[in-house]
């Protein structure tokens, strides 16, 4: 199990790289604060640092999606 530097620094890279992959359709804030709820929900269910990391991405990934297909499904007045 990787130690807690190790870990945390896993999550901040995970986090930049969704801030800049979705910079401009979600704050970067709001993407952070979904890395941290993300991983601290799983780490009950997924002991395996590894796999959690892999699986928030994949969660957060999808979530994040589904915000920015949200806005662009927006019906246009006619």
């Amino acid at each position: 199990m990787p130690d807690s530097r190790t870990w945390r620094q896993a999550r901040q890279d995970l986090a930049d790289r969704l801030i800049l992959e979705y910079a401009g359709a979600v704050p970067a804030g709001q993407v952070l604060a979904a890395v941290l709820r993300v991983e601290r929900l799983l780490q009950g269910c997924q002991p395996d640092p590894l796999r959690r990391i892999a699986l928030c991405e994949d969660l957060i990934r999808h979530r994040l999606l589904e915000h920015t297909a949200g806005r662009h499904l927006t019906p246009v007045a006619s």
